[in-house]
């Protein structure tokens, strides 16, 4: 099921500028590997046009007079023969692009007009990632003013393995927000491999009953690299920006004062919830990572997988200790949380027997970007990253083994997020995790 968590008001947005439509020829020269049936049915309908900027796409929803309704726009360049250009995995990271957006039309209704100014927005993730992807994103949006009830980011089946069927569970997540809303149109933004399987959903599977009316816009300009802060409110910005016809307010995320916090512990390698495994949350000391006292939360997750909810502080690091049968005891350490979060997942590590010998086990994590050392301030125990090298980005993780002495204090930063670790040994079968925000 989706995840998404209460209502604020927040101003309508503002309609866009005006514009003339476009026709079939110029949308299959345009746009000949994305889904051009599809845009050609909604702009033949008078729904959907898109059109070309220099080497960006700008997608405009018109009404039957030719008045341009919405606007978005980035960068053609994700779908296979779109860009040569683009030499980044096609199959990780959101920071990669500005990602696919579908418009996701039902009879005549204008995507952000009519007596829903805020139609559902969900998110899909590409292979390898999970809904905690969209983490970030999300808290713009809320940021915004778009109401948490309405943002939904969903886990699809296929990674890393290609289990399942991703358009049909695609489509009935749809269905089921949709319901839940009680609305009847959605946005759906997709990222990565995501992408691939909202345009097939919609062009050829089961979503394609359901009379939606499709806008694809994909890809990644070459100074689109994964993930500073600039690239991440970019992102944001054009993905706001066609979702709600105008620019955002702000870029920053804007902290609550008591965030809750709660997600699932899933079973590695997929999003399959793990039930009894138990879970204990300690506050720790920002500067060097040591538990400040009891565990503010402890839970033993049921068939769902959910160790929540918490009430946590936005000023707080916590370390979050995973325990479950066959797996180590994972210390997974994170920076204060500035907003509400239901999408808080993590799974346990399993270490090799090389690595149990070792001292300690620390494995730096950036699940929303991969590292660029050309572009990012980043390092792990006062030192570069082990296993991350100076060219193209491409290595979203990495680990650091420390040889066998006392428990210390181990400290990861990137950029303006530092994070305070303990070195937990692994001889007693525990291992350490630090994982980014941003």
């Amino acid at each position: 099921m989706p995840t998404n968590s209460p209502t604020r008001s927040a101003p309508r947005p503002s309609e866009g500028a005006t514009a003339g439509a476009i026709t079939d020829g110029m949308l299959s020269t345009m746009l000949p590997n994305v889904c051009t049936d599809s845009v050609a049915a909604s702009a033949r309908s008078g729904r959907v046009s898109v059109f070309t900027v220099g080497e960006s796409t700008r997608a405009a929803i018109h009404d039957r007079q030719g008045a341009m309704r919405h606007a978005g726009e980035c960068a053609l360049r994700f779908l296979p023969g779109a860009s040569t250009r683009n030499r980044m995995p096609a199959d990780r990271r959101l920071a990669l692009l500005a990602p696919v957006v579908f418009a996701a039309l039902a009879g005549c209704a204008q995507l952000g007009l009519g007596r829903d100014p805020w139609p559902p927005v969900i998110f899909v993730h590409g292979r390898g990632d999970s809904a905690a992807s969209w983490q970030t994103m999300i808290w713009r949006f809320e940021s915004n003013g778009w109401p948490r009830q309405r943002l939904f980011a969903i886990d699809m089946p296929y990674p890393p393995a290609d289990s399942g069927d991703p358009m049909q569970h695609l489509s009935d997540e749809v269905d089921h927000v949709l319901a839940s809303t009680r609305t009847s149109k959605a946005v759906v933004v997709g990222s990565s491999s995501g992408g691939y399987v909202v345009r097939s959903s919609v062009k050829n599977g089961a979503a394609a009953k359901t009379a939606l009316r499709t806008a694809l816009l994909d890809g990644a300009h070459d100074d689109f690299v994964p993930r500073s802060p600039f690239n991440d409110s970019r992102v944001f910005e054009r993905t706001w920006q066609f979702a709600a016809g105008e620019l955002p307010r702000r870029l920053a995320i804007v902290p609550e004062s008591a965030p809750v916090l709660d997600g699932r512990i899933e079973q590695p390698d997929s999003h399959r919830p793990m039930a009894g495994a138990r879970v204990e949350i300690y506050e720790v000391v920002p500067l060097t990572g040591e538990r400040l006292g009891a565990p503010v939360h402890a839970a033993t997750t049921g068939a769902d997988g959910r160790w929540g909810p918490m009430t946590a502080r936005s000023d707080a690091p916590y370390e979050f200790v995973v325990a479950a049968p066959g797996f180590a005891v994972t210390h997974v350490y994170r920076s204060a949380f500035p907003r509400s979060s239901n999408i808080v997942d993590m799974q346990p590590v399993r270490l090799t027997a090389a690595e149990r010998a070792a001292g300690s086990v620390v494995l730096m994590s950036r699940p929303r970007g991969y590292f660029q050392l050309r572009r990012d301030h980043a390092s792990l125990d006062g030192a570069a990253l082990p296993g991350v090298s100076a060219g193209a980005p491409g290595v979203s993780e990495s680990k650091l083994v420390l040889p066998p002495a006392p428990v210390r204090t181990v400290v990861a930063e990137c950029n303006n997020e530092r994070i305070a670790a303990r070195s937990w040994p692994a001889a007693q079968n525990h291992a350490v995790v630090v994982e980014l925000h941003y």
